[in-house]
């Protein structure tokens, strides 16, 4: 179409494109009746939508195929829709409106258009505005990248979501996330250590290890009344853990469970400009390429200071693709898998700690495959994705440009070793294949 006009690899927003911010949630308006109980109405969240198409006070001298584009706080999409219903007379809870307009609050750092940042697909809106700020919180603006292939490489993962999730959040009413209440830790310290060991025997034990010398009676003494105590909360740990995966088990047959299973392939920022966090409850966004790579070590969440190889360039930590993976740290659940997974293939095939972009990628979307069977991702796409964002102008990392590898993650793991050399054996026996077929031709 005559209007792919891209910055940063993303399709610029403009009045002829077909660009949407679908379904930003929640949209809370006041809706009728009108009642003793809620004088002012109902209050209840809708899904709002706004259109490129509504562009309003955009450029003058600048077009795209003849109409106005979109520029930073300038412009806006003149109306919303999805949230009509929401009509008692106070409207939107903050904005009292509805069918408001949508602005963009986030765009490109250094495309501008009439000395104005011009605004792309993925940046994030806020809708239903009377002034500022909007009824709703933030949500990306969908339209094209520029990244050849990403289509076809993510088509099918993108359909098997769309699939999933209908009627989940943000376009249905359904949650778009499983429940989530893990039980809590035992209370005290010597039923911690019975919980890590998984069974009072293992402290036990340590009562019979003490009784080898008469100098460790009072550490008997002490260990005895400590088991003791900690019997029935152990006991009251199990059973809560019992039915804390009884419920998981009936939360992965869940719609919920289901969409994020499947949300889990399309890669999301670590955080929004609000600090709003885009995964479920218990998850924690996974930078696919290690946010060490590009940072000075120990200067995590301490300045952010970039290595000297990226001081000229905008990565930032927060707009970095992630993958959703649960536990709250590097070691646990899911979490500490992809790292393992990760860095363990890193400290095979990187060289005096360094390895290219593209193997970085690719090693993402194999990891990804292995650690999230059932989310079936493409590898393919999750590695077009982090090219997206890292080869994009102002990130500027090219394919073949070696950056650091920071492998993390339980490096012994045999299982994480044997599943990367089966799948090198399988693609070296498919590449002899494809020699083979080759010189038979």
């Amino acid at each position: 179409m005559t209007n792919q006009v891209f910055a940063n690899n993303r399709e610029v927003s403009c009045k002829s494109a077909a660009g949407k911010s679908i379904c930003a949630f929640p949209d809370v308006c006041f809706t009728p009746p009108l009642t003793p109980a809620t004088p002012p109405g109902v209050p209840i969240p809708y899904p709002n939508t706004g259109m490129a198409s509504d562009t309003s006070n955009g450029s003058t001298s600048v077009k795209i195929s003849g109409k106005e584009v979109m520029l930073k706080d300038k412009s806006y999409f003149k109306r919303s829709m999805g949230d009509e219903a929401g009509c008692a007379p106070k409207k939107g809870v903050i904005t009292s409106r509805n069918m408001g307009k949508v602005f963009f609050t986030a765009w490109s750092m250094d495309v501008k258009i009439e000395g104005e940042n011009v605004v792309r697909m993925m940046d994030l809106t806020t809708h239903n505005h009377g002034s500022n700020p909007g009824n709703t919180g933030p949500w990306p603006y969908l339209d094209e990248v520029a990244m050849p292939g990403i289509g076809a490489l993510c088509g099918p993962d993108k359909d098997r979501e769309e699939k999933a999730c209908e009627g989940c959040k943000p376009k249905g009413n359904k949650p778009a996330c499983p429940p989530y209440s893990p039980p809590k830790p035992p209370a005290s310290t010597a039923t911690s250590m019975a919980a890590d060991q998984a069974t009072k025997m293992d402290a036990l034990a340590a009562i019979k290890k003490a009784k080898r010398s008469s100098a460790q009676q009072k550490e008997l003494e002490s260990i005895r009344e400590k088991v003791y105590k900690a019997t029935p909360e152990y006991e009251q740990f199990k059973a809560d853990h019992k039915k804390y995966f009884e419920d998981m088990a009936k939360a992965t047959e869940s719609d919920a469970y289901k969409c994020a299973r499947a949300r889990r392939c399309m890669l999301v920022p670590f955080k929004s400009k609000d600090k709003q966090q885009q995964c479920c409850e218990g998850q924690t966004g996974h930078h696919l390429i290690e946010a060490s790579a590009f940072l000075e070590p120990g200067t995590r969440g301490k300045g952010d200071v970039p290595r000297e190889q990226f001081k000229n360039s905008k990565y930032d930590i927060n707009k970095a693709p992630c993958i959703c993976a649960e536990g709250q740290n590097n070691t646990a659940a899911s979490h500490g898998l992809m790292h393992t997974y990760q860095g363990v293939r890193a400290e095979k095939i990187a060289v005096k700690g360094e390895w290219t972009l593209k193997q970085a990628t690719d090693t993402a979307g194999q990891a990804t495959k292995m650690v999230f069977p059932n989310s079936d991702c493409s590898p393919g796409c999750i590695s077009a994705q982090l090219k997206a964002y890292h080869e994009q102008e102002g990130v500027g990392v090219k394919p073949g440009e070696k950056i650091p590898a920071s492998p993390s993650g339980k490096l012994d793991d045999e299982t994480a070793k044997n599943a990367w050399k089966d799948l090198d054996q399988r693609a070296a026996e498919a590449e002899q294949l494809a020699k083979n077929r080759s010189s038979n031709r």
